[in-house]
């Protein structure tokens, strides 16, 4: 599609909407902007896009797609609304914002996408891309579009995009030069099936050629048979062992993190090396990227043993009376928890749990490793109840159900022992409490460091 000669809708005016609307009107390109708030919701937007030449249509339905070439849909506009089934029927393409992006990004796109560590491994490879020299840009669901800086890049530069499921239902055409699949469990069920969430993971790869690449969790069995199915080259990472005969990539034996790659084969770093609990996954996709990049092995391990985390994701808050207490406000489901658990293979847990589910997720998996990993589980918020029924349902017994996030940690604190770590991962969002999981993670580390002492922690900004 020529793009200087659509005429292009916009559905939705939020932080990608906007983006969008500006790399539009920025080119040249006819331009309308639909959302169904006023222009008093969406005020701040439509200061920041004063004097561009932009057709609005705000407070209202979306008008008919007839007078359009093009739709770019917003990852929080509905999927049903009548205007996108009117375009399918017209044969009208919808695209996502990242499409957009990508349709006039000048250099390589690295993309990542997955349920759960699709923002820590990006973050990790951004590091990786600056520590070889390259001018790297993060973007997309971290938090910054796509198409805000997109076409600001030049073509030595290396983009390196996060991408959800809704982004990627609306992408075509992308076809990022190594894509990185964390892992895909289910998620958003009240939004797809899982065949449909496990199609919108697998158009990451759909325009692959063997001059693509894609990096793969083994461990996991969706990405798995994702990679091998893809036409690009399959580069593996495992927790679990050597790779199998015949496979690259990047695998931990014997506490040592080795790499196989054209032939050759390397160990990075030991295990003991790496600060954080529970990154050894996303280190590996990095590592694997670095490979896929020709990037130093010195350097790929510099980037891994000085990373020092990010905040909100299993955050090492304080150390009181011998127990070590984690921040991991940013589990926002079920399986993000489960990762948390597995990083203190060797420690008595007190977890902490629960917030709010608008996803329909699954505490089956969860509640079934509680018995023998978790000392004592303590609850909170919308999911509390349904967690300690489905806890106790596996054998749990020594549970405590609280209100507040504040009970939450009193009750932690009471019931810990020396070499215990008390793990705050709600495995569900947190708007039945605080507006957002910084402000729930903010909050818990304030409150444990007034009832423990000043902790030490050593940060990255989430994002």
């Amino acid at each position: 599609m020529l793009l200087s000669h659509a005429r292009i809708l916009v559905l939705g005016l939020g932080a990608s909407g906007e983006a969008a609307t500006a790399l539009c009107a920025s080119r040249g390109w006819p331009v309308t902007v639909t959302d169904i708030r006023d222009r008093d919701d969406v005020a701040s937007a439509l200061t920041r896009l004063a004097g561009l030449p932009i057709f609005y249509c705000l407070g209202q339905a979306p008008p008919s797609c007839a007078d359009f070439d093009l739709i770019v849909r917003s990852p929080g506009v509905p999927r049903d609304l009548p205007v996108l089934h009117e375009a399918h029927m017209h044969g009208i393409p919808v695209w996502s914002e990242i499409e957009l992006g990508a349709a006039v990004c000048p250099c390589p796109i690295t993309a990542i996408t997955g349920t759960n560590g699709k923002s820590t491994t990006t973050v990790l490879i951004r590091d990786l891309m600056r520590a070889a020299g390259r001018t790297a840009l993060v973007a997309g669901n971290i938090g910054h579009p796509f198409t805000s800086s997109a076409s600001l890049m030049q073509d030595d530069d290396v983009a390196v995009i996060e991408v959800s499921a809704s982004q990627l239902e609306n992408c075509h055409a992308f076809a990022p030069r190594t894509a990185v699949l964390t892992n895909v469990r289910r998620e958003h069920m009240d939004v797809y099936t899982w065949e449909q969430y496990v199609a919108a993971k697998t158009r990451i790869v759909r325009n692959h050629t063997p001059d693509h690449a894609t990096i793969a969790n083994l461990d996991d069995p969706v990405c798995r048979q994702i990679a091998e199915s893809s036409p690009g080259r399959a580069i593996f990472f495992s927790t679990r062992g050597p790779l199998p005969a015949g496979r690259e990539g990047v695998f931990l034996e014997r506490g040592q993190v080795a790499a196989i790659y054209d032939g050759d084969q390397v160990t990075v770093c030991s295990r003991r090396e790496l600060q954080v609990p529970g990154s050894l996954p996303n280190i590996m996709a990095m590592m694997a990227v670095g490979l896929r990049e020709g990037v130093p092995v010195k350097a790929i391990r510099d980037v891994a043993t000085s990373y020092p985390g990010r905040e909100h994701v299993i955050e090492h808050v304080a150390t009181a009376a011998g127990v070590d207490y984690y921040n991991d406000s940013k589990a926002t489901n079920p399986w993000s928890t489960l990762h948390a658990l597995d990083a203190f293979p060797d420690r008595p847990i007190v977890l902490i749990t629960g917030g709010k589910d608008d996803k329909e997720a699954d505490v089956t998996p969860l509640a079934a490793t509680l018995t023998g990993r978790v000392r004592h589980l303590i609850t909170l918020g919308q999911t509390g109840p349904r967690t300690i029924a489905a806890a106790r349902a596996h054998g749990m017994t020594a549970i405590t159900e609280t209100t507040s996030l504040a009970e939450a940690i009193s009750q932690a604190v009471k019931v810990a022992e020396p070499g215990d770590v008390v793990l705050f991962s709600p495995g569900a969002n947190s708007k039945d409490m605080f507006p957002d999981h910084r402000t729930r993670g903010s909050n818990f580390k304030q409150q444990v460091r007034l009832l423990c002492g000043a902790g030490r922690s050593t940060l990255l900004p989430a994002g």
